[in-house]
């Protein structure tokens, strides 16, 4: 009885051995064959400014606020190095299970794409690449958010069980869900009598300028006759130009009907100009960007009033006109696009 016992196991354990032998023989044949990378982009329609969609996806501080992760761990750790929202800059983190530990180096920003290398420490080790997208349609920004990834063998045998579609996928679909309602939000907050109210840090610009107190009534010949005389000079010096035509308003006197202000014309380097004053302008400012005739824009500075008590600012100084559209190729008025800044401390 023990003899044929003996050979009753042997001949499960040589059985077993079989299949485990066989077993391993598809592992490793479907370690070889399975792929190793991987693609995943989710991705949602956004009806807001493009630049206003582009700040909270490029800079560190805001993809905070929404992105899934910080959901799973409130008290996740995060350091932020070099200048945020440009190449170069770094989110690292260290969290819990569900979050782990890495860093993401933005490597690559253009108008409609920013790519960033994501590196996990823990809980496993990864480099990967994420990116973003942004495409213009009828309906808003369409942000594109993917990932080029990696499972190194044998990993790679995990999407026979588990795809990454299945445990990145559904995360990416709350983190874009959460970043439609936060710019939704910020455009809510930053609109005033229908216009959208923009927080810019403006670099400095130069200013060629012919600066008086004017008659209200004399305002569109002063306009006119330092304008043609500042951009003769300008390109007699060949200056390189930073923009459009522009007006810089100082003081509106109402009782006496007057404005201190100037014509300028805006170049990128600082230089002597005889005959006129060039002056330095930049930092922190709100935009308004107006369309329609020079004379329908009170409700727009009335707008940027509003905001600036709301949120008590202080303007410095001096208040800027940009003529973007040129009236003479454009006789449609509603297509006239002024770049209203107020420059604000």
């Amino acid at each position: 009885m023990k003899v044929k016992q003996y050979k009753k196991t042997m001949k499960i354990l040589k059985v077993i051995g079989i299949i485990l032998a066989i077993v391993i023989v598809i592992a490793v044949v479907l370690v070889m064959v399975l792929p190793t990378k991987y693609n995943l982009e989710r991705s949602v329609t956004i009806d807001a400014p493009t630049n206003i969609v582009f700040e909270q996806v490029v800079r560190f501080e805001n993809f905070i606020k929404w992105s899934p992760w910080s959901e799973l761990d409130p008290n996740m750790a995060y350091e932020i190095t070099g200048t945020d929202g440009e190449v170069g800059s770094v989110y690292s983190w260290s969290g819990n299970d569900s979050v782990g530990t890495g860093s993401l180096t933005t490597i690559s920003i253009m108008d409609n794409r920013i790519e960033q290398k994501l590196d996990f420490t823990a809980p496993w080790e990864a480099h990967d690449l994420t990116y973003y997208e942004f495409e213009e349609t009828p309906e808003g920004i369409e942000v594109i958010w993917g990932m080029d990834g990696n499972l190194a063998r044998p990993m790679n045998l995990m999407g026979l069980f588990m795809s990454m579609e299945d445990m990145i996928g559904p995360q990416y679909e709350r983190g874009l869900q959460s970043l439609k309602n936060q710019v939704n939000a910020f455009v809510t907050n930053h609109t005033k009598r229908g216009y959208f109210i923009n927080e810019i840090d403006m670099k400095p610009k130069y200013y060629v300028t012919k600066r008086a107190s004017v008659k209200f009534s004399d305002i569109q010949n002063f306009y006119a006759t330092n304008f043609e005389a500042i951009m003769k000079k300008v390109q007699l010096l060949e200056l390189p130009l930073a923009g459009a035509p522009s007006s810089l308003m100082y003081t509106w006197d109402m009782e006496n009907n007057l404005a201190d202000m100037a014509a300028g014309i805006p170049i990128s380097e600082e230089a002597d100009v005889d005959g006129f004053d060039v002056i330095e302008v930049g930092g922190k400012s709100l935009q308004i960007q107006y369309y329609g005739s020079y004379e329908g824009s009170a409700d727009a500075h009335y707008a940027m009033d509003d905001y600036m008590k709301e949120n008590e600012l202080t303007l410095n100084e001096v208040v800027i006109e940009e003529y973007v559209t040129d009236p003479v190729h454009e006789p449609d008025t509603s297509k006239w696009l002024t770049n209203i800044y107020y420059m604000i401390q």
